[in-house]
């Protein structure tokens, strides 16, 4: 086998994918784990006799639809595995693609099948292992997504998403790594709400400061030098995701009225006055978000348990998230009737 930086073939993905799948061979346990071997070693064959053709309905970039599908399976098995060995180089592939915007379309769960769908229910499902890499790895890999131009969570999958990094700051392996987690939910927020105040996918993004979000709670989780490391993992998942995407690679929303820029239009992502484009799924999405968070908020401890701490730092998190939101939230946002509806939550946020 050649070494790994010439493994992966010509194409684009396929340079990203083939050193991670080698290192999920080598890092395998063979007796176990001999179908994923065989699978990545299948991939890798594979990779080397493709090249980039660009097709506008595939999820992976210069592949076909059913090539994407063939090429992503040995990610999806590693995680499968539950054994950090192989999950972790499995995660970083999953970084890199999404933060190359490698991958593209909408993560809903009106399509469970799809691609997009299982890799972010897979990532999600591992942050349980119990090992504080993982967790990173997870959270790492999550805001990238959330990051990313070409990809839209949307819906129950991204409450899904956002309550997987409550669960890493409610029960984190470290202090740190909750600091992560909360630093990670406060980021996500201002990309969500940043896209839904431009209604635009392609937006400027702030960075958040993370000695900001210890000035109420947590400072008794801060281990020292908690703040720098991570406000350096924020840093360097943002500053990933400014690659330039590949060209003739953007997100097309089915359904939906979101167009891209055109000739002489306004700078917030669309042709059209803000005022005058309603509501698009980038919006809704907001919404949703806003509502849950509202939610959360007032959720009420039982009789059994009337000291319930871990509820109570949940609502505060809670609390914190919408603060941000208000914070940073422009014209449009504050403006919209539906913005002060929201304080009436309507949908139960799962935690």
């Amino acid at each position: 086998m050649s070494s790994s930086q010439n493994l992966g073939g010509a194409t684009r993905c396929g340079r990203v994918i083939g050193p991670s799948l080698d290192k999920i061979i080598k890092n395998a346990a063979w007796r176990k784990h001999t179908f994923l071997v065989s699978a990545c070693k299948s991939v890798l064959d594979k990779l080397e006799s493709l090249s980039d053709s660009p097709d506008p309905s595939s999820p992976l970039f210069g592949l076909s639809p059913s090539d994407s599908d063939a090429v992503i399976q040995p990610l999806l098995l590693s995680l499968d595995t539950a054994y950090a060995k192989v999950v972790e180089p499995a995660l970083d592939c999953s970084f890199k693609l999404f933060s190359l915007s490698l991958l593209r379309g909408e993560v809903c769960s009106s399509s469970p099948d799809s691609l997009l769908y299982k890799l972010v229910h897979a990532i999600c499902k591992v942050y349980g292992l119990g090992e504080e890499s993982i967790e990173l790895a997870v959270l790492r890999v999550l805001l990238a997504a959330v990051r990313s131009p070409r990809i839209l969570i949307r819906g129950d999958c991204l409450l899904h998403l956002v309550r997987t990094c409550y669960n890493v700051y409610l029960g984190g392996f470290n202090g740190t790594n909750q600091i992560c987690a909360k630093s990670v939910l406060a980021q996500i927020m201002l990309i969500v709400f940043t896209r839904s105040e431009a209604n635009s996918m392609d937006v400027s993004l702030k960075t958040i400061n993370v000695n900001d979000l210890l000035a109420i709670t947590d400072k008794n989780v801060n281990e020292g030098n908690s703040v720098h490391i991570c406000q350096g993992f924020i840093n360097d998942v943002i500053t990933a995701g400014e690659a330039a995407p590949p060209p003739d690679f953007r997100l097309v929303l089915q359904g939906d009225a979101l167009e891209p820029p055109e000739e002489g239009a306004d700078d917030t992502g669309s042709g059209v006055n803000a005022e005058d484009r309603g509501t698009s799924k980038i919006r809704e999405d907001g919404f949703l978000l806003f509502k849950n968070l509202c939610k959360l908020s007032m959720k009420f401890s039982s009789q059994e348990n009337t000291d319930d701490q871990i509820l109570v730092r949940g609502k505060t998190l809670s609390l914190e998230l919408l603060k941000v939101i208000i914070d940073n939230g422009g014209p449009i946002w504050r403006s919209d009737e539906r913005q002060v509806l929201s304080l009436i939550p309507q949908v139960t946020f799962p935690i």
